[in-house]
């Protein structure tokens, strides 16, 4: 018997599927649950659900936390992973205090157990002789998106509000490098990273700065005329976003925003030299339209 999804029924489906004490089957005569004890699961009038098992919920939490950026989330939920009982409860713990990270984690989640439940729909509807239902836009879209929408607030640089939040989050980098790397190598990248961020001062800076609803300073990407007196090249002083803070899209969010604005103020060339390029950076530079240059990149913003 052929029975509808609704959104009310995939909503009761999926929160089923969860469910490892009680089965359940889809009525498709009511289109509504009922516990599969009661009845006799016959593929015609009552529907076994999408198998989902805890196996399943463990390869969720994995693959989620291999494709995680955030680099002091990820380390903390693969502790988790591999430590053994209680895998499903010390995870969403470590979730809690990285309220982003656990946002984007409900997300994922959400999405990937949907494709589920409409692989499972679809096949039922081929045996009904029916054509295949599309995967809706919103299953596909990039999940940053509201995300960042809700949770963080993307502003213009502003010297006097923003410079010392700026020059913290640069130390705090610098840091990063030093423990990152041995024998002094470290020091000399920090050094190296300072030196890019005071070739142009405060004052002569423009770009964006990231913060969370509550206020917390999250990253930034600033820019400066490279010279001092060109006026169609610009290279980037400071592109970063804070440790809590990665693997959310704040960084791609940042260079968008900046692109865009330089374009609008008729800015020909963006040049980014002098520092260290993380591989997920790379392939989204690419993306943009970068080109690399010798140990950097270059963009011809008027191809945009």
């Amino acid at each position: 018997m052929v029975f509808e999804l609704t959104d009310a029924l995939a909503e009761a489906i999926l929160f089923a599927m969860e469910d490892q004490d009680t089965a359940h089957a889809v009525d498709a005569s009511r289109g509504c649950l009922v516990e599969a004890a009661s009845v006799s699961v016959d593929e015609n009038l009552f529907y076994a659900l999408p198998e989902w098992q805890s196996g399943d919920g463990y390869a969720l939490l994995s693959e989620f936390t291999n494709k995680l950026h955030s680099p002091l989330a990820r380390e903390d939920l693969k502790r988790v992973l591999s430590g053994g009982r209680g895998v499903f409860r010390k995870f969403k713990d470590v979730l809690k205090s990285y309220p982003e990270v656990e946002r984007k984690w409900h997300f994922f989640k959400d999405v990937q157990m949907k494709k589920r439940l409409n692989e499972w729909y679809n096949v039922l509807r081929e045996s009904w002789g029916l054509e295949k239902l599309a995967v809706s836009a919103d299953e596909d879209a990039d999940e940053t998106g509201d995300l960042l929408e809700n949770d963080f607030i993307f502003r213009d640089y502003d010297e006097a509000r923003d410079a010392d939040s700026a020059r913290h989050g640069s130390a705090l980098v610098g840091q990063e490098y030093q423990t990152q790397f041995p024998d002094g190598v470290g020091g000399a990248l920090t050094v190296l990273w300072q030196r890019q961020s005071d070739s142009a001062a405060a004052k002569e800076k423009h770009g964006f700065v990231c913060h969370t609803s509550g206020e917390e300073f999250a990253g930034c990407i600033l820019v400066s005329l490279c010279p001092s007196s060109a006026g169609k090249t610009v290279v980037i002083t400071d592109f970063f976003v804070l440790q809590n803070y990665r693997g959310l899209g704040i960084g791609k969010s940042l260079l968008t925003k900046c692109l865009s604005d330089l374009k609008r103020r008729d800015i020909h060339w963006l040049l980014i030299a002098n520092t260290i390029i993380p591989e997920p950076m790379e392939s989204l530079l690419e993306r943009l339209g970068f080109e690399r240059l010798g140990s950097g990149y270059l963009v011809d913003i008027r191809s945009l």
